[in-house]
């Protein structure tokens, strides 16, 4: 991974970079489509690719982890083979998600313990 800055301001502290990846080039800053749970909802994936045609799409580890499920993930040879995306992802950490549910995780030191939203079941979240 190689990331080279382009521009800054000063004033404003605004900048302009690239990120060179393993999947591809990503210009900053840049938009970059939600895809939650391994697929940009509302729109064709060829669409996504050919008209949109994002650098980089985003994706949330405690959906990806809670649904398709990890096993499901590692079977088909990573999410990007999963998603049929050849370009860049980016997974957040799902912390918020778990942080947001108050009612259904305990957190302590070793990581979190949390109950799915989907179907009760119980995880743990480790650092």
């Amino acid at each position: 991974m190689k990331f080279t800055l382009q521009h800054s301001d000063t004033r404003t502290k605004a900048r302009a970079a690239e990120l060179i990846t393993d999947h591809g080039k990503i210009e900053t800053p840049i938009f970059m489509p939600v895809g939650t749970v391994a697929s940009v909802k509302g729109v064709h994936q060829k669409e996504l690719r050919e008209e949109v045609n994002p650098d980089i799409i985003l994706g949330n580890t405690y959906h990806l982890y809670l649904r398709p499920k990890t096993e499901i993930l590692k079977k088909a040879g990573g999410l990007h083979k999963f998603m049929g995306w050849d370009r860049n992802i980016l997974t957040d950490s799902g912390g918020y998600q778990v942080y947001s549910l108050s009612n259904n995780r305990k957190i302590k030191e070793e990581g979190v313990k949390f109950k799915s939203h989907i179907d009760g079941s119980y995880h743990v979240f480790t650092p």
